[in-house]
């Protein structure tokens, strides 16, 4: 493992240098002001010196298929689909390494249940509760499913009868407040708005033994200011960081920003619009950038609700690829 530290005068140009240093691959580990002024990354990465060159994902995923059936013969038992899956929902090469090395050495299991036992064995599922006293700030980029998200949880508390106050921060954002106004009208929940750290602190204070959701401002994790402004109103909200991620970004993306918004404490990741991707593999870049896995969401309709995070869950989702052609994992 290699560390490194990189300091620019933008986040994006820190960036820039870790990827043409160490690679896509590479891990942020920590982001922060510079001494003299700039920023500061930290990053590692299993990159060995001497500009190795990097597999593809299908190529990686072909590769580790063939080492299974030289050592098997050719009873697989069902791997050949879960590697083919994997590659082709673009999973972090090195998460189908090791899934696929999990699942090889779980006999007498269907594809489903040996993945499942895979994701257990790497990843952390912890869904939201919800409970009374608890402060949970969601972050994300514009268009995650923030607003929606915050909605489905508030009305699952609603009918648990525990006492909820939505708190939106996102005043700069066209309609932002209007609708997280009329979602807290419609769940006849007390809503407040936040025009800044200070204000989150407040009302947090004055709101009693009650959940408190906050809609956090739209965040660019490449840009530090936004990284600083939601760090600040989670510490000043003593709130827990949950990160909203769509099931449709790039995995490489998903992996750049959950790792940013790991370092400002970020512990749990939210999938939304799983029903809206083809390709997953978003899923896993989360776990990877080290959160735990929350909810998954796969309807646009508040109603529906939330689907606790579970491995066969995330198993059976990542299988369901009945509309695959033979040998795809492009």
């Amino acid at each position: 493992m290699r560390l490194k530290t990189f300091s620019a005068p933008s986040l994006s140009e820190a960036m820039a240098n870790v990827r043409r240093e160490l690679g896509e691959d590479a891990i942020i580990v920590a982001t922060s002001d510079a001494p003299g002024g700039g920023v500061q990354v930290r990053a590692a990465s299993d990159k060995p010196l001497g500009g190795d060159v990097i597999e593809a994902p299908r190529e990686r995923a072909e590769r580790i298929h063939r080492e299974i059936v030289q050592q098997r013969g050719d009873k697989t038992d069902g791997v050949d689909r879960i590697i083919r899956a994997l590659g082709f929902h673009r999973v972090p090469d090195t998460a189908i390494e090791a899934l696929a090395r999990f699942c090889d050495m779980q006999e007498d299991a269907p594809p489903a249940h040996r993945l499942a036992q895979a994701l257990e064995s790497r990843y952390r599922f912890a869904p939201i509760e919800g409970l009374a006293g608890e402060v949970l700030l969601f972050a994300g980029a514009p268009g995650a499913g923030k607003t929606a998200t915050l909605a489905r949880i508030a009305a699952r508390a609603a009918a648990h009868g525990v006492p909820a106050l939505l708190i939106a921060t996102d005043c700069e954002r066209a309609g932002a407040e209007a609708r997280i106004s009329e979602l807290a009208e419609k769940l006849d929940l007390p809503f407040a708005l936040a025009d800044d750290p200070r204000d989150a602190e407040h009302l947090v204070q004055e709101s009693g033994d009650r959940l408190v959701l906050i809609d956090a401002p739209a965040v660019n994790p490449f840009d530090l200011d936004d990284l600083d402004m939601t760090a600040a109103f989670a510490a000043a909200a003593e709130a827990e960081i949950i990160a909203v991620i769509e099931a449709g970004t790039a995995p490489e993306d998903v992996f750049e920003t959950g790792s940013l918004l790991v370092s400002i404490g970020a512990s749990r990741a939210l999938i939304t619009k799983a029903d809206c991707a083809r390709r997953k593999g978003a899923m896993l870049a989360a776990g990877e950038a080290g959160m735990a896995f929350a909810h998954l969401s796969a309807s646009p309709y508040i109603g529906a609700g939330l689907a606790p995070a579970t491995p066969l869950r995330f198993s059976r989702t990542l299988l369901d690829m009945q509309d695959l052609p033979d040998g795809d994992v492009s």
